[in-house]
C-alpha cells in the first residue's frame, strides 16, 4: 500500500490494489476513507518537498485543482460538427427565372403561370406542395419525389 495523489481533486490516496494489467487502481481516500477505482492517468506519485513551502498555492486553484497551462490548452483541438448543407429550394422565394433553373422542363411561360398562381393565394405564398398541381404542364409527382423543392 503506497500513498499517492488523486490528480482530479488533489487528495492523498492509498493504493489498495492494481487491476487490468496496471490500467486501474483501487484506492482509498486518506481524508474521507472512501474507496473507489481510478485510472492510472489520474494517479500521481506523491512528491514530498519539505525544504520549500508552496507560496500562494503555486499552480493550485480552489479545492486543490491545478490550473490549466496555456501550453496544454493549445494542444487541444476543438472539432466543430459539420452542418449538413440544405440543397433544397423554397419555391415561395424564387422568381420566374429561378423556377426555370430549378424545375426540370419548365420554361418561362410555365414559370410565370406558377408565379401568377402564387399571387392568387392568401398571403401570396404556397402553403402545400399540392397547390402546385393546379399547373398541369409539369409532372409534379416526379418533382416532389426528388425532394429538392419545398414550400415554407
Amino acid at each position: 500500500m503506497t500513498t499517492k495523489i488523486y490528480a482530479p481533486s488533489g487528495i492523498k490516496v492509498t493504493v489498495l490494489s492494481i487491476h487490468d494489467e496496471g490500467e486501474y487502481y483501487m484506492v482509498r481516500s486518506d481524508t474521507s476513507g472512501k474507496v473507489f477505482f481510478a485510472h492510472k492517468d489520474q494517479i500521481e506519485d506523491q512528491v514530498e518537498d519539505k525544504g520549500s513551502e508552496p507560496s500562494d498555492n503555486q499552480g493550485l486553484k480552489r479545492r486543490g485543482r491545478r490550473k490549466v497551462s496555456e501550453a496544454s490548452s493549445e494542444k487541444k483541438v476543438l472539432v466543430q460538427p459539420i452542418k449538413p448543407v440544405d440543397n433544397r429550394v423554397n419555391l415561395n422565394n424564387l422568381t420566374a427565372e429561378g423556377l426555370t433553373q430549378v424545375l426540370p422542363g419548365v420554361g418561362i411561360k410555365t414559370a410565370k403561370e406558377i408565379i401568377e398562381l402564387k399571387q392568387t393565394l392568401p398571403g401570396e405564398r404556397f402553403i402545400k406542395l399540392d397547390q402546385l398541381k393546379a399547373v398541369k404542364r409539369i409532372d409534379w409527382d416526379e418533382v416532389f419525389a426528388t425532394g429538392e423543392v419545398f414550400v415554407e
